[in-house]
Protein backbone atom coordinates (compact mmCIF):
# COMPACT_ATOMS: atom_id res chain seq x y z
CA UNK A 1 0.00 0.00 0.00
CA UNK A 2 1.25 3.46 -0.91
CA UNK A 3 0.73 6.09 1.79
CA UNK A 4 1.28 9.71 0.80
CA UNK A 5 1.13 12.60 3.24
CA UNK A 6 2.67 16.05 3.53
CA UNK A 7 6.41 15.96 4.04
CA UNK A 8 7.84 16.89 7.41
CA UNK A 9 9.90 19.72 5.92
CA UNK A 10 6.77 21.31 4.45
CA UNK A 11 4.87 21.12 7.74
CA UNK A 12 7.89 22.44 9.66
CA UNK A 13 8.28 25.50 7.44
CA UNK A 14 4.58 26.34 7.76
CA UNK A 15 4.75 25.91 11.55
CA UNK A 16 7.60 28.44 11.69
CA UNK A 17 5.68 30.82 9.44
CA UNK A 18 2.58 30.54 11.65
CA UNK A 19 4.56 31.04 14.86
CA UNK A 20 6.10 34.24 13.49
CA UNK A 21 2.74 35.41 12.13
CA UNK A 22 0.87 34.86 15.39
CA UNK A 23 3.66 36.42 17.49
CA UNK A 24 3.57 39.58 15.35
CA UNK A 25 -0.25 39.57 15.49
CA UNK A 26 -0.19 39.14 19.26
CA UNK A 27 2.26 42.00 19.70
CA UNK A 28 0.10 44.31 17.60
CA UNK A 29 -3.09 43.32 19.43
CA UNK A 30 -1.29 43.99 22.72
CA UNK A 31 -0.28 47.46 21.44
CA UNK A 32 -3.90 48.15 20.46
CA UNK A 33 -5.16 47.24 23.93
CA UNK A 34 -2.48 49.15 25.90
CA UNK A 35 -1.84 52.24 23.78
CA UNK A 36 -4.66 54.83 23.80
CA UNK A 37 -3.51 56.15 20.40
CA UNK A 38 -1.97 53.27 18.41
CA UNK A 39 -0.30 53.93 15.08
CA UNK A 40 -2.12 53.24 11.84
CA UNK A 41 0.30 50.48 10.88
CA UNK A 42 -0.78 48.39 13.89
CA UNK A 43 -4.24 48.17 12.36
CA UNK A 44 -2.75 47.47 8.92
CA UNK A 45 -0.58 44.64 10.23
CA UNK A 46 -3.54 43.00 11.95
CA UNK A 47 -5.76 43.44 8.89
CA UNK A 48 -3.10 41.92 6.65
CA UNK A 49 -1.67 39.10 8.78
CA UNK A 50 -4.85 37.76 10.39
CA UNK A 51 -6.49 36.55 7.14
CA UNK A 52 -3.18 35.20 5.80
CA UNK A 53 -2.42 33.32 9.00
CA UNK A 54 -5.92 31.88 9.24
CA UNK A 55 -5.89 30.83 5.58
CA UNK A 56 -2.53 29.06 5.91
CA UNK A 57 -3.63 27.39 9.14
CA UNK A 58 -6.80 26.12 7.45
CA UNK A 59 -5.17 24.94 4.21
CA UNK A 60 -2.19 23.23 5.82
CA UNK A 61 -3.42 21.91 9.15
CA UNK A 62 -7.20 21.66 9.06
CA UNK A 63 -7.18 20.29 5.49
CA UNK A 64 -4.22 17.96 6.24
CA UNK A 65 -4.78 14.90 4.08
CA UNK A 66 -3.39 11.41 3.80
CA UNK A 67 -3.79 9.48 0.55
CA UNK A 68 -3.60 5.68 0.50
CA UNK A 69 -3.43 3.75 -2.76
CA UNK A 70 -3.62 -0.01 -2.94
CA UNK A 71 -5.94 -3.00 -3.40
CA UNK A 72 -7.54 -1.19 -6.36
CA UNK A 73 -8.72 1.59 -4.04
CA UNK A 74 -7.85 5.17 -3.27
CA UNK A 75 -8.55 6.36 0.25
CA UNK A 76 -8.53 10.07 1.03
CA UNK A 77 -8.59 10.85 4.74
CA UNK A 78 -8.60 14.14 6.61
CA UNK A 79 -7.54 13.20 10.19
CA UNK A 80 -8.24 16.64 11.70
CA UNK A 81 -11.76 16.72 10.28
CA UNK A 82 -12.24 12.99 10.99
CA UNK A 83 -13.40 12.49 7.43
CA UNK A 84 -12.42 9.60 5.23
CA UNK A 85 -13.61 8.48 1.83
CA UNK A 86 -12.70 5.34 -0.09
CA UNK A 87 -12.96 5.16 -3.85
CA UNK A 88 -12.49 2.18 -6.11
CA UNK A 89 -10.37 2.77 -9.18
CA UNK A 90 -13.54 2.49 -11.27
CA UNK A 91 -14.79 5.68 -9.54
CA UNK A 92 -11.85 7.71 -10.86
CA UNK A 93 -13.26 10.04 -13.49
CA UNK A 94 -9.82 11.11 -14.72
CA UNK A 95 -6.38 12.01 -13.50
CA UNK A 96 -3.67 14.25 -14.85
CA UNK A 97 -0.16 15.34 -14.02
CA UNK A 98 0.46 19.02 -14.65
CA UNK A 99 4.00 20.26 -15.14
CA UNK A 100 4.93 23.93 -14.93
CA UNK A 101 8.41 25.21 -15.68
CA UNK A 102 9.48 27.38 -12.75
CA UNK A 103 12.94 28.25 -13.96
CA UNK A 104 15.62 27.23 -16.38
CA UNK A 105 15.99 23.73 -14.95
CA UNK A 106 13.23 23.34 -12.38
CA UNK A 107 9.77 21.93 -12.95
CA UNK A 108 6.82 21.89 -10.56
CA UNK A 109 4.65 18.79 -10.88
CA UNK A 110 1.14 18.42 -9.56
CA UNK A 111 -1.10 15.36 -9.62
CA UNK A 112 -4.85 15.87 -9.82
CA UNK A 113 -7.27 12.99 -9.36
CA UNK A 114 -10.95 13.68 -10.03
CA UNK A 115 -13.64 11.27 -8.85
CA UNK A 116 -17.12 10.64 -10.24
CA UNK A 117 -18.80 12.29 -7.23
CA UNK A 118 -17.13 15.61 -8.13
CA UNK A 119 -14.40 15.55 -5.49
CA UNK A 120 -10.84 16.05 -6.55
CA UNK A 121 -7.48 15.63 -4.88
CA UNK A 122 -4.41 17.63 -5.84
CA UNK A 123 -0.91 16.75 -4.69
CA UNK A 124 2.35 18.56 -5.39
CA UNK A 125 5.53 16.55 -5.84
CA UNK A 126 7.51 18.76 -3.46
CA UNK A 127 4.88 18.77 -0.71
CA UNK A 128 3.77 15.12 -0.60
CA UNK A 129 5.74 11.95 -0.04
CA UNK A 130 5.59 8.95 -2.39
CA UNK A 131 4.69 11.10 -5.39
CA UNK A 132 6.55 9.00 -8.02
CA UNK A 133 5.06 5.78 -6.67
CA UNK A 134 1.56 7.25 -6.88
CA UNK A 135 2.08 8.23 -10.52
CA UNK A 136 3.43 4.77 -11.29
CA UNK A 137 0.45 3.12 -9.56
CA UNK A 138 -2.04 5.19 -11.56
CA UNK A 139 -0.18 4.47 -14.81
CA UNK A 140 -0.34 0.75 -14.08
CA UNK A 141 -3.94 0.57 -12.87
CA UNK A 142 -5.88 3.26 -14.76
CA UNK A 143 -3.82 4.37 -17.76
CA UNK A 144 -6.90 5.02 -19.92
CA UNK A 145 -8.21 7.63 -17.49
CA UNK A 146 -5.15 9.84 -17.77
CA UNK A 147 -5.91 13.20 -19.39
CA UNK A 148 -3.03 15.03 -21.03
CA UNK A 149 -3.29 18.79 -20.74
CA UNK A 150 -1.39 21.07 -23.12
Amino acid sequence: MIVSKPQTSTITSFVFFLIITFVVLGMNVWVLTKDPHPAWYNYAIIALLAPIGLFVFYKIFVRYKIIRLGNNQIEVSFPVLRDSKKYSLAQVSHWTEKQVSTGKKSVYKELEIKFEDGRKVTLGHKEFSEYPRMIQYLIQKVPKKKVNLP
